[in-house]
């Protein structure tokens, strides 16, 4: 993990050179002399830079050399100080990040330093060893030691130059190996960018054949792979698709089908409701016609009965004016037995006044009118004896017509009671058919509430089959968009069969 404290590396590198307190405290005595070595020491660095043809493009103009001058200047004069701590860090990797931007070589600005130092070291050689007895000491120790520290920053810039090189050409070979890697994943990507363009336009026959790079072989196995697997799974997918249309087209004509004879059944059932609601109320009208005649026929029954002991009454009246006839035709048979006995008694009493003479003329008179008197009461009687026979017939046939009226008004009792039995297993029959007709009405009331939801149900199903089938339709002309090897081999084969 990087260490987050900026003065970490800092504290590390001032231990490795040595420069502890002490020796920045040395530094900071000697501040004003590399102040002032510093200006010149950067006036000769900027001249070389502006001769030298390779450091001259860095610098637009003097203007810009002056500022950097005065950067410098302002950065070795904390260098100075001796006071190295989070700002310092931050000057000195501003500075090494714009010599990056720049693209500065560090062969330059480690020469810079040289001739920095130089003039830093001379000013300081100077410094201490003033004097007569020392000046002539002085040259040769600042020649020596720039000599020396020029020899060690020369030394340094040939091994961080190579060092440099060494990682450059790493890099180079790192950016040439990337580069390789860079054309064949585009290579790659370009031969999977047209397979995916094929297969956004529904080609799954469109692989990958190209060769490709050995690290995208997996890439493209598995892509090859995944696309015979998506051309059988779209195949199945596209013979399911054609199944559910015949399934759904079948479902739907079944269901229409179905729906139509659903409506015409519960139109049938309305129908019957309604009949059966009429027959209903025709059988309650009948069971309640039954009960009357059931009425009706006990009267006659009470009737008949009261008209059988009228009969019987009429029998015994007949038998006593038959009675009555009889004692009549024996009074009539006496009066007529009268008149006789008064005929023969006017005969003899007429016998015995023309015996008498002229002295029974008028007993014979009165016998002659006796006689005709008696004649008539025999003729009366005689005609009365036969009106008396004649009603005694009738009276006979009167009797033989009512005991035969009395017979079949029993016989028509018997029957009548009969008819009320039977009317009333009738009535009773009738109450139990209409109870029965209700209950069925009843029942075909709730078929037909079932036979209505049915056929709304049947409707919604019949709706939902249609969508079923422009749902197959739509799926079927999607699948139309893919193009798979068995749509291909088939219409190979279908051209193979018409040549």
């Amino acid at each position: 993990m990087k260490d987050q404290n900026p003065n970490a590396g800092l504290n590390e590198r001032l231990d490795f050179v040595g420069l502890g307190e002490e020796q920045r405290r040395h530094l900071a005595e000697v501040r004003p002399v590399i102040k002032e070595a510093v200006g010149g020491s950067l006036d000769a660095f900027y001249r070389k830079v502006k001769a030298n043809p390779q450091t001259a493009g860095f610098f637009s103009s003097d203007d810009h050399i002056a500022k950097a001058k005065n950067r410098q200047a302002t950065h070795w004069d904390g260098i100075a100080s001796g006071k190295y701590g989070s700002e310092y860090v931050e000057n000195v990797s501003a500075i090494g990040r714009t010599h990056a931007r720049l693209g500065l070589e560090p062969r330059w600005y480690i020469g810079g330093y040289a001739l920095i130092l130089d003039g830093i070291v001379r000013a300081i050689v100077q410094q201490e060893l003033k004097g007569f007895l020392h000046e002539k000491k002085a040259k040769p120790l600042s020649e020596h030691l720039s000599a020396i520290i020029k020899a060690a920053l020369l030394d340094m810039d040939y091994a961080i130059s190579v060092y440099l090189q060494v990682l450059s050409d790493e890099r180079q070979q790192i950016e040439t190996e990337q580069q390789a890697a860079q054309e064949a994943q585009e290579a790659a990507l370009g031969a999977l960018n047209e397979a995916l363009k094929n297969l956004a336009e529904g080609d799954l026959t469109s692989e990958l054949r190209q060769q490709l790079a050995p690290n995208f072989a997996g890439l493209q196995r598995n892509y090859n792979s995944s696309l015979a697997e998506l051309d059988a799974a779209m195949l199945e997918i596209s013979t399911s698709v054609e199944q559910v249309r015949a399934e759904a087209g079948g479902i739907s004509s079944a269901a229409g089908n179905m729906a139509k004879r659903t409506e015409q059944q519960a139109s049938a059932l309305e129908q019957t409701a309604a009949a059966l609601e009429e027959i209903t109320t025709i059988s309650s009208q009948s069971a309640q016609r039954t009960r009357e005649v059931q009425a009706i026929v006990r009267e006659s029954a009470a009737e008949t009965v009261r008209s059988g002991k009228v009969v019987e009454q009429a029998v015994a009246a007949m038998g006593e004016i038959e009675q009555s006839s009889q004692k009549m035709t024996q009074i009539i048979g006496a009066i007529d037995e009268i008149a006789f006995q008064t005929n023969l008694l006017a005969l003899n009493a007429g016998v015995e006044a023309a015996r008498a003479g002229e002295q029974g003329k008028g007993f014979a008179v009165v016998a002659q009118e006796v006689r005709e008197l008696a004649q008539r009461s025999a003729a009366a009687a005689k005609e009365i004896k036969e009106l008396i026979d004649q009603s005694s017939a009738d009276v006979h046939r009167g009797v033989d017509l009512v005991n035969k009226t009395g017979e079949a008004l029993v016989g028509i009792g018997a029957r009548v009671k009969s008819i009320d039995e039977h009317i009333s297993s009738i009535a009773q029959s009738a109450q139990e058919q209409a109870s029965g007709i209700g209950e069925i009405n009843s029942a075909i009331r709730s078929m037909d509430q079932i036979t209505q939801q049915n056929a709304a149900l049947m409707e919604e199903t019949n709706a939902s089959t249609e969508n079923l089938v422009g749902i197959s339709g739509r799926l079927a002309s999607l699948m139309a968009h893919f193009k798979t090897k068995g749509a291909r081999e088939a219409r190979v084969e279908r051209t193979r069969l018409r040549a």
